[in-house]
C-alpha cells in the first residue's frame, strides 16, 4: 500500500518540509506560547513526538526532521521556563487503534488508554525537559 508521507529526502519538496515544520513542530511551540501566563505557573505541556524522531526509517525525513525539533524545542523550553513551567514529550510509536483503521494488525502497536499513561505521568509528576519513548504498556 502506498504511503504518502514516505518520500525519500530528495523527493521532499521546500513546501513539503514547510507543512511538516508548520504543523507538526510549530503547532506545538505555539501552544506553549500560548499558554505561558494562562496556564497556572507549575503546570505543564506535554508534547508528542514520535519514534521516528529516534529512529527514522526509509522516506521519513521531514517526520523524523520535526519529531527531533519537538524534542529539542521542549528540552530547550524546559531550561527556560525552569520554576514557571514544565515541558515534556511522550514519543508513542503506531497507536494501536490507528493501525487498525489502516487495515493492520494492531501490533506492534500501544492501544490509546496505554499511551494516556505516559500523557498522565507527566502532567502529575514532576519531570521537565524529558521524552518518554512510549511503545508498550506500562
Amino acid at each position: 500500500m502506498p504511503r504518502p508521507w514516505r518520500t525519500i529526502a530528495r523527493e521532499v519538496t521546500d513546501e513539503g518540509f514547510r507543512t511538516s515544520i508548520d504543523n507538526k513542530l510549530m503547532g506545538q511551540v505555539n501552544l506553549v506560547r500560548a499558554g505561558l501566563g494562562k496556564v497556572s505557573e507549575g503546570g505543564s505541556f506535554t508534547l508528542t513526538s514520535g519514534t521516528l524522531s529516534q529512529m527514522p526509517g526509509e522516506g521519513t525525513v521531514a517526520v523524523s526532521m520535526t519529531g527531533a525539533a519537538v524534542e529539542a524545542f521542549a528540552r530547550a523550553a524546559a531550561i527556560d521556563l525552569a520554576g514557571r513551567y514544565r515541558v515534556n514529550v511522550v514519543s508513542p510509536g503506531w497507536v494501536a487503534e490507528s493501525r487498525v483503521a489502516a487495515g493492520l494488525d494492531p501490533m506492534p502497536g500501544i492501544w490509546a488508554k496505554d499511551l494516556a499513561e505516559y500523557y498522565v505521568d507527566f502532567v502529575e509528576g514532576d519531570p521537565t525537559g524529558e521524552v518518554v519513548n512510549a511503545e508498550k504498556a506500562k
